[in-house]
């Protein structure tokens, strides 16, 4: 087994522990359950900064949501994460969200994924908006990493740079 291969399992097995705890905050039966999660390139999912930033977001999105229910928060292989229940119709949400991933540089480390109560997940599709930008070169992300298009050291550099102003 490499260095790798068991973090590789951790990381699995924190997909599979998020989407359990996904599962039951569906059914507390809220119109729109929003998960949110950092998205940090690279091995490192908490570098310096990640925290404070996570928190910082999290300010923000009780502050746009202030009636929302606290499903669920934790750490794990992928970092921290928060479940929200929230009141409001999910495709209003997304939008809202959709400020919170845009209102600051930063803002592009962090996931906010609004799910239906089936289950369903709202995208930006949907609402006819375009894909997150690459954290490179502003194209569509999907494409890049897709196409592995940047050095994964560059990806990773840039992240890390976006949190420079929330490291103590």
């Amino acid at each position: 087994m490499t260095r790798s291969e068991p973090f590789a399992l951790e990381v699995l097995g924190a997909r599979d522990r998020r989407q359990e705890a996904l599962l039951r905050a569906l059914d507390a039966g809220y119109p729109a359950t929003l998960l949110v999660s950092l998205n940090i390139p690279g091995g490192e999912k908490t570098p310096p900064g990640a925290e404070a930033f996570f928190s910082w977001m999290e300010s923000r999105i009780t502050g746009k949501f202030p009636a929302a229910a606290r499903l669920a928060a934790s750490r794990d292989a992928l970092g921290p994460y928060l479940l929200l229940g929230l009141a409001g119709d999910p495709l209003s949400v997304k939008r809202e969200c959709v400020g919170l991933e845009t209102a600051h540089p930063a803002s592009r480390l962090i996931d906010l994924d609004v799910h239906t109560p089936d289950g369903g997940q709202i995208g930006r599709a949907r609402l006819g908006l375009p894909a997150r930008p690459c954290l490179v070169c502003r194209r569509r992300a999907v494409d890049c990493i897709r196409a592995k298009r940047h050095d994964l050291r560059a990806v990773v550099a840039r992240a890390h740079a976006l949190l420079l102003s929330f490291q103590a």
